[in-house]
């Protein structure tokens, strides 16, 4: 990476594009920002005289990130986070970043059974930008996650909230209760080593979607670039009300399956969506009115070929909710998926809201682990008591094998995970080493 950097003319520069990356959309204290900068300029002093060391790696790839050069991270192997959180969402859509693996790793030939497909190791992404479209699905689909969902599209071109739309939630570093109100501070500058299973971090997107004759050839292209043994959802979201509302969600849909699409998903759950009413802020789930929920089901349901799948995707829902909801949805659908991120009101240390003008904003990662066992418990639980088949899609807190495999012993069918894959792009593979040949339900070897 030193010769690369040399190659490139960029060592000299380093703490310069460092700082320029780390007070981007906000400044630290004046004290944090001087011991930032004296560390870059160390760094780039050894750099300059061919003295770094192993023990120097951490600071690299922190200095290297934020000056816009985690390519050469990438390029030689070194984990890295996987979306370039200081660009814009359409900088981000066709770069993904992280190192890519020489080969998919695969748990031999065992199967698993997701929603009527056979897949290698039921793990995946969710619907997110890290499905952005077909570059990242390439991406993900090559180093091993093999259910992934690809992010969620509308029937009209919709663009992103303004950055930044990503930040490290570094302070959250273990779970919070389930379902618990969550007040985070999180600056716009914090750091979490790329790896960590304690990481947490919290976005504000608001739901961008290209318009559909750029993302339905891209989702034609990305289901052909899964392999067999592999699975790609599609998200799509309506807007509107009532009638208007489910009709949007059909026609979206529609429009999904007819790109190919074999299950859609329904994103019912997004907790930073913003009211086209801007006195009104940002909307909560749509999961949370039960009638307007079995409504768009309902629809889309009436709305797609008999042979394409259907999940609904929910946040996380309290005991009465959910008991009232799923044996609604039970009929109409062949899985349901959650959690989403937890709406939670986010702000930077100096008391300013994290995303201006939007203080509430999704936060994901080990802070919402209890919260997601906690829905994929009760799913499974009402599952049982229904009568009804339908696969679980879960999500929240998925950092490492361990809390993989936790939500997996619950009774989910899949597990997908957003901020570990975002801090870990090899946790997949990390998860086939320590699962693939133990974790029970294959259904083929």
């Amino acid at each position: 990476m030193r010769d690369e950097l040399a190659r490139r003319g960029q060592v000299d520069d380093l703490p310069t594009a460092f700082l320029a990356g780390v007070t981007r959309f906000g400044r630290p204290p004046q004290a944090e920002l001087d011991a930032l900068a004296a560390a870059a300029e160390g760094l780039a002093r050894r750099l300059a005289t061919d003295d770094v060391a192993d023990d120097d790696l951490p600071l690299l790839t922190r200095v290297l990130f934020l000056s816009g050069a985690a390519d050469v991270l990438a390029e030689a192997g070194v984990l890295t986070p996987a979306y370039d959180v200081l660009g814009s969402y359409r900088d981000n859509i066709d770069r993904p970043l992280g190192p890519r693996l020489a080969e998919r790793p695969v748990a031999g030939g065992r199967r698993w059974r997701v929603l009527g497909r056979d897949v290698g190791l039921p793990i995946g992404i969710p619907a997110c930008v890290l499905n952005g479209g077909e570059a990242w699905v390439r991406h993900n689909a090559g180093n091993g996650w093999n259910v992934l969902t690809y992010k969620t599209v509308r029937s009209r071109a919709h663009a992103p909230n303004d950055r930044p739309n990503w930040v490290f939630a570094a302070r959250e570093t273990r779970s919070l209760p389930a379902g618990a109100a969550a007040d985070v501070t999180a600056d716009p500058w914090d750091w979490v080593p790329p790896g960590s299973a304690d990481v947490s971090t919290v976005n504000s997107f608001g739901v961008p979607s290209p318009a559909p004759g750029e993302w339905m050839p891209d989702l034609e292209r990305s289901l052909a670039a899964v392999g067999e043994d592999q699975l790609l959802l599609v998200s799509v979201m309506g807007e509107g009300d009532g009638t208007a509302l489910v009709e949007d969600f059909a026609r979206t849909a529609r429009l999904a399956e007819e790109a190919g699409g074999t299950v859609v998903e329904l994103n019912l759950s997004c907790p930073n969506t913003l009211s086209p009413s801007a006195a009104a802020g940002v909307k909560p789930p749509l999961c949370l009115d039960a009638d307007a929920t079995v409504a768009v089901v309902e629809g889309v349901r009436r709305a797609l070929d008999d042979r394409t799948g259907l999940v609904a995707k929910l946040s996380w829902l309290d005991e009465a909710r959910l008991a009232a909801l799923v044996p609604r949805l039970a009929p109409l659908v062949d899985g349901i998926a959650g959690i989403n991120t937890l709406q939670s009101r986010v702000r930077r240390s100096d008391g300013e809201p994290t995303f201006p003008g939007r203080e509430l904003a999704g936060l994901s990662g080990v802070a919402v682990r209890d919260s997601a066992l906690d829905l994929t418990r009760r799913l499974v639980a009402l599952r049982e008591a229904g009568g009804r088949h339908f696969d679980v899609l879960a999500m929240g807190g998925v950092t490492d094998p361990a809390s993989f495999e936790a939500l997996f012993a619950a009774g989910a069918d899949a597990v997908q995970s957003a901020s570990g894959a975002f801090a870990d792009p090899h946790l997949a593979r990390d998860c086939v080493a320590a699962l693939g040949e133990t974790l029970p339900r294959a259904v083929t070897r």
